[in-house]
């Protein structure tokens, strides 16, 4: 773009400088090379050395308006490489200013040259400089759709990171809820059952001793140790239930638990179909495929009439893909989202995965998640 405005410029004011040459008649083409070569220099100055001086750009626009009025010709053009230096870097005020005082320059100048070319020159100043505001505003608008667009991609890592982390925290608050529960029986193990099996051992020590000489004694000691070892048995017990997971908890979000739930409740028939290798997933995905499965078939019912769901769990290694389709009478746009639907979707976009709504042959609803495992290593 740089490169395009200054050779833009140059052919501003090389080509009158050599077609004036061509339609008028100079005393001495010599004294005539040596002025635009001057003039040339000032320009060459003002770009490299003071670019942005404002006293460099009166100084051209009345070098400029000189040139034009001592050696005519299309001497003229050469406002038009002026302005295109100036528009993209003063204000609007500034700007103002600086054509104002070009127009009037370039009148002066053309007061000895016909009227055509007055005409001509002023018709053509104001399209280029109308030309250059909207050139101008378009690289501000493109500009802020570039900065729009950065802030964007910005905001889209940082929901990443932001997402990621917060797959990562839930992997450690697991963890650590883990760890703890294994602390805790740790502990009713080494502190409860451990101290019964050393108090019981001591007892049947001691009856072992005594039994030979008192009987009664030994034996009653023995039903003692008897009792003591069903306690630890009991308690034993106990603890192996805590370290087993809850069935409900375990059936809380099964896909077979919502569609036995479904199909007791409505005249429905419900499929599912799983492909791939299964694996165990983290429990906030079990989650989202439970509710997403949930409201896909609530809408099937409510919206579509359908009679037939079919629901398609497909495992890889990099994703976890559930497709509910239906035979609804009723189908919805594609693009029409519902509160439902929205929901869906929001509730896949925390954790990074996206959903796909298609009504070609069945109104289907896909939800893809990243393929988080619960016993991924953290």
């Amino acid at each position: 773009m740089i490169n395009q405005l200054l050779l833009t410029r140059y052919l501003l004011l090389l080509v009158p400088a050599i077609a004036s040459m061509y339609l008028e008649v100079y005393i001495s083409n010599n004294t005539y090379a040596l002025f635009v070569l001057l003039f040339i220099g000032l320009i060459e100055m003002r770009r490299t050395r003071f670019p942005n001086t404002n006293w460099m750009l009166l100084l051209e626009i009345a070098c400029t308006g000189w040139m034009s009025y001592h050696f005519e010709g299309v001497w003229f053009l050469s406002f038009f490489s002026t302005l295109l230096t100036y528009v993209p870097k003063l204000n609007r005020q500034q700007q103002f200013r600086a054509i104002l005082l070009q127009l009037l320059v370039l009148n002066f100048s053309l007061q000895n040259q016909p009227s055509m070319y007055f005409i001509f020159a002023n018709v053509m100043f104001g399209t280029i400089a109308i030309l250059s505001f909207q050139l101008q505003r378009m690289k501000k608008n493109k500009d802020d759709v570039e900065l729009l667009y950065d802030q964007l991609r910005k905001k889209h890592y940082e929901l990443d990171e932001a997402r990621l982390q917060l797959m990562d925290y839930a992997r450690k608050v697991e963890n650590i809820a883990q760890t703890e529960e294994r602390n805790r029986i740790s502990h009713d193990l080494h502190d409860d059952l451990g101290h019964k099996l050393i108090r019981i051992k001591m007892m049947m020590e001691a009856s072992l001793t005594i039994l030979p000489s008192q009987p009664t004694k030994g034996t009653e000691m023995l039903r003692s140790v008897r009792d003591q070892l069903g306690e630890s048995m009991e308690l034993l017990r106990s603890t192996v239930r805590r370290l087993k997971p809850n069935k409900h908890s375990l059936q809380s979000y099964s896909l077979a638990t919502l569609i036995d739930e479904l199909t007791r409740e409505n005249a429905i028939d419900i499929e599912l179909d799983i492909q791939g290798m299964p694996y165990e997933l983290y429990p906030s995905l079990e989650y989202i495929l439970y509710r997403n499965a949930q409201e896909a078939i609530s809408n099937a019912i409510r919206h579509g009439a359908a009679t037939y769901v079919q629901i398609t769990l497909q495992y890889t290694a990099n994703q976890v893909t559930m497709g509910v389709s239906n035979n609804g009478t009723r189908q919805m746009e594609p693009t029409v989202k519902g509160l439902g639907l929205s929901g869906m979707e929001e509730r896949i976009k925390v954790i990074g995965g996206h959903l796909i709504i298609s009504n070609e042959e069945h109104f289907t609803v896909t939800t893809v998640l990243p393929a988080f495992r619960h016993n991924e290593a953290t």
